[in-house]
């Protein structure tokens, strides 16, 4: 079982809501490498449209239907000045791919304007080359592929962003990544 343990530093514990939020980017995120790196277009398919039928909000506790080899258990332990956060799994790559778009979004974040709007820190994540080539641009092939219409689409780019602005929260100062 691989390990992808996330220390998240902050000057006090995020409220509960920017907690969820990151734990669920991570989450998140995750599934949109492991599913668009399936193979199988029936399959993608089915776990893209089944994914929207049960929601991308961060409340939402199911997990897409994927393969027991895509599954994944996140477990997060709040605590004074951060949390940790541990994604365990069986699919080594997609927890490599992830770590590298969380290490070059805990590398960008350091530079980030943290008095400016959570649309530019956005903006500027989007721009991070593992950000796009690792996350966004096979989510949306993999889309375009299986066929999700333009309005699901636009739902999960809205959940990257979400994730996003998440991740790049002004109170979060540095995340430390291992891969295990």
């Amino acid at each position: 079982m691989t390990q992808l343990h996330i220390e998240v530093s902050s000057p006090a514990m995020p409220i509960s809501t920017e907690f969820i939020r990151f734990c669920k980017a991570v989450e998140q995120f995750y599934y949109a490498i492991a599913i668009a790196s399936e193979p199988d277009l029936a399959k993608a398919a089915a776990a893209w449209r089944a994914w929207l039928a049960n929601g991308l909000n961060p409340a939402v506790k199911l997990a897409p239907p994927v393969d027991g080899a895509n599954r994944i258990k996140v477990d997060s332990r709040p605590g004074v000045g951060g949390f940790d956060l541990t994604v365990s799994g069986a699919n080594r790559k997609a927890l490599a791919l992830l770590r590298t778009v969380l290490e070059d979004i805990g590398a960008a974040h350091k530079s980030l304007d943290r008095r400016g709007t959570e649309e530019a820190r956005v903006a500027a994540l989007m721009e991070i080359q593992s950000v796009t080539q690792e996350l966004v641009q096979p989510l949306k092939a993999s889309i375009a592929r299986s066929q999700i219409p333009p309005d699901g689409a636009d739902c999960f780019m809205a959940m990257i962003h979400r994730g996003l602005a998440a991740i790049a929260a002004g109170e979060i100062t540095s995340l430390a990544i291992q891969l295990t």
